[in-house]
């Protein structure tokens, strides 16, 4: 390869000079469109990170539309977490966009899974983000990837830096719009916005969701819904996530960044706050970690190790919904709780919650204990079956055999509805709906049934 004429098709060997400005010096990586290195502008003796766009999009038409569209929204943002867009150009068949060269590593290679971040760093990186959104937002630019892997630490000064704008645009505008049809899913499923998810009209209410799940993993070391790509796209739609708290009881959260998460997270884009909202509500949450405000009651967990062993033990709550107080209908509540004794497969977990009923894992933990309306018992021994029923909560058991000598023994031990094995979930819904409303227990919205 001749270093003085690359083309499209080439890796950059150092040496190779592009557009007769810009020495290649090595390669830094390579990302959906474009592979960056480290060069230097001969003409200033700079040193800056040159993206050239891959060989792939390049024979695309809308890729090109794209690489040139994310040059223009990110030089439309002016902000110091933001990236500086020196120069876009095109040499031949090599097009690139020359931009300030960040020394640093990315956000996620300093998460672990499973090991919430330091709560003061968390709130200031996510500040930070946030600050960049009222910025972005104010001139309508939707980022609509935010990830771990598009925010960058900085070495020196541990400023937080977001890139990679290749999904942008700014809403409204014809010439940096967006490049994609209606009903056609962008972004990563682990953030992904209820929005995106369904492929519809995605505005500046998408970025606060995908800042609130960064912020839940960065509490609580795990992102809110975890499985397959089609499974976490499901329950972005239809699932409210374990509450920061509950997921990590030990992890310090105070009430008021527990509550700003959610909101946050919230399925309806009209019910998020605004980016200046959430810097708001970091600045409250940071006084309260600093003991500038008051801990409300419920953060009394969160005072120390000493406080935790002389209060009460939070309950752990089902991976796929908040519960409430036994026997409480928390007005507009509209699904039924389901104590599983035994296991479900995570299809099947979010199955029952596209019914209407959250699944409450009851392994180890005494029924009473939580907030349950019905039971579920998998293939458990009639001592167990036994004591579940003593409960008082109606019983739902599974069994391998439809004999009737089987069902009058499972009958006898109080259960109050038997269903064969395997599970089918469509006929387990209809029979937890029929114990519940044969139950007279409190039903969804209050009203007893």
């Amino acid at each position: 390869m001749n270093p003085e004429h690359p083309t499209s098709g080439s890796t950059f060997a150092p040496g190779t000079v592009v557009a007769g400005r810009f020495r290649i010096e090595r390669e830094i990586g390579t990302g959906g469109m474009g592979r960056v290195y480290a060069a230097t502008q001969l003409a200033l003796g700079r040193s800056i990170a040159l993206k050239v766009m891959l060989p792939s999009a390049f024979e695309s038409g809308v890729g090109i539309d794209r690489f040139m569209r994310e040059a223009k929204v990110a030089a439309a943002l002016h902000h110091p977490s933001a990236v500086e867009v020196h120069d876009v150009g095109r040499d031949g068949d090599v097009i690139y966009m020359a931009m300030e060269l960040l020394d640093g590593e990315i956000l996620r290679a300093r998460m672990h899974e499973g090991e919430p971040y330091d709560l003061a760093q968390a709130l200031t990186i996510t500040a930070e983000i946030a600050d960049l959104l009222v910025a972005a937002h104010a001139i309508a630019l939707v980022h609509r990837d935010l990830k771990p892997e598009n925010v960058f630490i900085e070495r020196a000064t541990g400023r937080v830096r977001v890139v990679d704008f290749g999904l942008a645009f700014i809403d409204g505008d014809a010439d940096a719009g967006r490049l994609t049809r209606e009903g056609l899913i962008v972004g990563t499923p682990a953030y992904l916005a209820p929005e995106q998810a369904q492929g519809v009209h995605v505005g500046t209410p998408a970025d606060i969701y995908s800042l609130g799940c960064m912020t839940y993993e960065l509490v609580t070391g795990v992102p809110p819904f975890r499985g397959s790509q089609m499974n976490v796209i499901t329950q972005h739609l239809y699932v409210a996530p374990t509450r920061p708290r509950d997921r990590s009881p030990e992890a310090g959260i105070p009430t008021d960044l527990d509550d700003l998460i959610v909101r946050m997270m919230a399925k309806c884009p009209d019910d998020r706050p605004s980016a200046a909202d959430v810097l708001a509500g970091l600045g409250v949450a940071r006084g309260t970690l600093a003991g500038e405000r008051h801990r409300g009651r419920d953060d009394s967990q969160l005072l120390g190790r000493a406080a935790r062993m002389v209060s009460a033990v939070p309950h752990q709550i089902s991976t796929l919904a908040d519960v409430e107080a036994p026997g409480v209908a928390t007005p507009g509540r509209t699904s039924i709780r389901l104590g599983v004794v035994g296991e479900l497969t995570h299809e099947e977990q979010l199955s029952l919650a596209s019914n209407g009923i959250e699944p409450v894992d009851l392994a180890g933990r005494d029924p009473l204990a939580e907030p349950i309306d019905v039971i579920l018992a998998i293939s458990v021994t009639p001592v167990a079956l036994h004591a579940l029923t003593g409960t008082g909560v109606p019983v739902i058991a599974t069994t391998s055999r439809a004999d009737v000598d089987q069902l009058s023994r499972l009958l006898r031990l109080g259960v109050r509805e038997v269903l064969p094995l395997p599970i089918r979930i469509d006929e387990l819904a209809r029979r937890v709906r029929r114990v519940f409303d044969r139950s007279g227990r409190q039903g969804p919205t209050g009203e007893v049934t």
